[in-house]
């Protein structure tokens, strides 16, 4: 996830992107992108093991 160094506090959204740095950007984005992609694997698996039962 996002470093306590990099935490900055941001009132919304569109607050984050007009003040936040490229680093702060680019570390909220690969976080969000590794969730995505956990997340992706996780439903692959479980995917993968509901065919593995029904044969």
């Amino acid at each position: 996830m996002v470093g306590k160094e990099s935490k900055a506090e941001f009132g919304s959204i569109s607050d984050f992107f007009r003040n936040a740095t490229e680093a702060q950007k680019r570390e909220v984005f690969l976080a969000v992108l590794q969730q995505a992609n956990n997340a992706q694997r996780k439903v692959m698996e479980q995917s993968t093991q509901s065919k593995q039962k029904a044969q």
